[in-house]
């Protein structure tokens, strides 16, 4: 092994919200049609508040699974759009929810995750999600990933982006005789970038995936070190390195 590590974000980076989406579209459609709301712009107006609930629960000292925020706060997300909860129904929240159990894998995930091990890398996960949820994710898509590789925020109780997540992946990866913080071998992949901000703070080296926010704002995030549009584009520019 080359002592060369990818430590993955999960959720948005890994797997893609489409199903879930799309069961929001079939579920409440036509209500949302009739006020004017896009399925997708509701969805992630829910998701992006309840991470920063997630988080801002964490900060306050109230660390709440992130499925749990999200389960609690879709009825919500319908009000703020002008959706009434009385056309929100138990029913609805649950087949979302369903949908957010099992995520499809983005593409190129398994060809990646397989690419980056055969080139000597070693691959983990980094997530704000449940794992048990998590591995589940990967059992569902076919992608390797045990329990000894992958990092759950639940297990420390602390929200990403907070440094003690990231300084658990790094005692993780030195407890396995990978490298140590900020020798360049320790790479960050995430579709966020307050993510990445953090994680290179932590001396993480980071990859920029384009797929979820499109446009890295560096402005405001800085430059990474790596910027791809598909899974595909990442293995070529890791194994080059």
């Amino acid at each position: 092994m080359s002592g060369k590590s990818a430590c993955f974000d999960v959720l948005g980076t890994c797997f893609s919200f489409s199903t879930a989406i799309d069961t929001l579209s079939d579920r409440l459609g036509p209500k949302l049609a009739a006020i004017g709301v896009d399925p997708k712009t509701l969805f992630f107006s829910w998701f992006y508040a309840a991470q920063r609930d997630f988080t801002y629960t964490s900060i306050a000292g109230s660390y709440t699974p992130i499925a749990q925020i999200l389960r609690h706060t879709l009825t919500r997300a319908c009000l703020i759009v002008d959706l009434p909860a009385d056309q929100v129904t138990d029913a609805d929240v649950q087949a979302v929810m369903e949908q957010i159990t099992k995520l499809p894998a983005r593409e190129g995930l398994k060809a990646c995750y397989d690419g980056l091990r055969e080139a000597g890398w070693d691959v983990h996960g980094v997530t704000n999600g449940g794992k048990d949820a998590s591995l589940n994710y990967y059992a569902l898509a076919d992608v390797e990933l045990d329990a000894d590789h992958l990092l759950s925020c639940d297990d420390i109780k602390v929200a990403k982006p907070d440094v003690k997540v990231y300084e658990t992946a790094n005692q993780h990866l030195t407890s396995r005789g990978l490298g140590k913080e900020g020798d360049g071998e320790r790479w960050f992949v995430a579709a966020h970038g307050w993510d990445l901000i953090a994680a290179r703070k932590a001396g993480f080296k980071t990859a920029y995936l384009t797929f979820e926010e499109h446009d890295p704002v560096t402005e405001v995030f800085g430059k990474f070190d790596l910027y791809a549009d598909s899974m595909a584009e990442l293995l070529e520019k890791l194994k080059a390195l």
